[in-house]
């Protein structure tokens, strides 16, 4: 199954457009299962739902993630889940470009800001398998234990 989450703070219905036009077109292969929280768009080719409690068993069935730039990047770079992901335009001062441009500096995430890369992403991370965290770099522990 493909989980696609886009967050629950402001709309993207481009990319819940964009997944859908694929899932229609049989490029995933799969189900798709998507959290759509404020977007108007509706999908045709999957489930949908606007949110829930928790995500955690969606992205632990998933074989591979359509996120937005948000929090979950992190959370799916450490549980090893391959995903893609597209930061969300209407984020509050662009954070999420800056924030996978930075992760992207130091791991080998697919990601763009343009949704219309989805299919070739999607294929690149499907043969890459989960990404990961450059050699060299500290681990946020070793970070903090040297600021104390």
């Amino acid at each position: 199954m493909i989980f696609v989450t886009v967050g629950t703070a402001a709309p993207f219905d481009e990319l819940l457009e964009e997944v859908d036009r694929l899932a229609g077109a049989g490029t995933f292969g799969e189900p798709v299962i998507c959290q759509g929280g404020q977007s108007k768009y509706r999908m045709t080719h999957g489930e949908q739902f606007g949110g829930r409690p928790s995500i955690d068993d969606l992205l632990a069935e998933s074989s591979l993630v359509i996120t937005h730039g948000g929090a979950t990047v992190i959370q799916l770079l450490i549980a090893k889940k391959p995903f893609v992901a597209f930061p969300n335009p209407r984020a509050a001062g662009g954070h999420q470009i800056s924030f996978l441009e930075h992760l992207g500096s130091i791991s080998d995430i697919s990601w763009s800001r343009n949704v219309k890369d989805l299919a070739k992403l999607f294929i690149e991370r499907r043969s890459l398998g989960a990404a990961s965290i450059l050699t060299g770099f500290p681990r946020a522990g070793d970070i903090i234990r040297g600021v104390l």
